[in-house]
């Protein structure tokens, strides 16, 4: 009988995570954390790894003081390598084989991305983060990941945000909000619910790429979105 086929993510993180309580710059303890839980799904799963910026900064924000857009996202692109670097380096101490790989970059240890040695690499148990976002401006992290997502045939696409997934309302405001635990990506939009970047979305949508929303805070939710236990919601066509 043939075997089964390995399950295989793309697993998109906050950076601002990484800054551990502040959310700024990188705390030793969270990288720790949030290797820990990678490290013990590694064996069984398939993981990709685009990280964003937030800790060091964002390039929206740069955008806001007078710095053109293009400079702003450029900046916000380099940060990101810093983190996938980072993580690299932590997940190499604990024993596991990764690579990081990105549309261009001058640091020798970034590899040009190319989407068939990306899958050689994953089929290898190998994790691969991925730096630098799309290469262009104007698009964000959410985008880099369903694209990412997209060209490596993950079977879903995992996204860590400090909410625990898609609600009828804004959490922050609304306490008495209600979670989905199961939605569909058409209900997404006819409520107009905020879901990620609707660039991002909108590939997930037209690629049947099934997205989980959850809080990345949690304990352990990490380890269980990588291997596909229930947590926060889950969207599918």
């Amino acid at each position: 009988m043939a075997e089964s086929k390995p399950r295989r993510v793309l697993l998109k993180l906050s950076g601002e995570l990484l800054g551990g309580a502040s959310g700024s710059c990188l705390d030793l303890d969270a990288l720790t954390m949030v290797c820990q839980q990678i490290l013990r799904a590694s064996s069984t799963v398939q993981i990709a790894i685009v990280v964003g910026a937030g800790n060091i900064l964002r390039g929206s924000d740069w955008a806001k003081q007078r710095v053109h857009p293009t400079d702003a996202d450029a900046i916000g692109m380099v940060a990101t390598h810093v983190n996938a670097l980072a993580l690299c380096a932590h997940l190499r101490s604990g024993g596991q084989n990764c690579v990081v790989m990105g549309p261009h970059s001058s640091v020798p240890q970034v590899q040009l991305f190319e989407s068939g040695c990306a899958r050689a690499h994953l089929a290898r148990h190998e994790i691969v983060l991925l730096a630098g976002g799309t290469g262009n401006p104007f698009f964000t992290t959410d985008s880099c990941a369903a694209l990412r997502a997209a060209e490596l045939d993950v079977d879903e696409l995992l996204k860590g945000t400090k909410h625990d997934g898609i609600f009828d309302s804004d959490p922050a405001k609304s306490p008495d909000a209600n979670k989905f635990d199961h939605i569909t990506f058409d209900e997404v939009l006819s409520r107009g619910l905020a879901a990620m970047d609707s660039t991002a979305f909108t590939l997930c949508r037209e690629q049947n790429i099934p997205l989980t929303i959850f809080d990345m805070k949690r304990p352990d939710s990490i380890f269980d979105a990588i291997m596909g236990n229930p947590v926060g919601s889950r969207i599918s066509s």
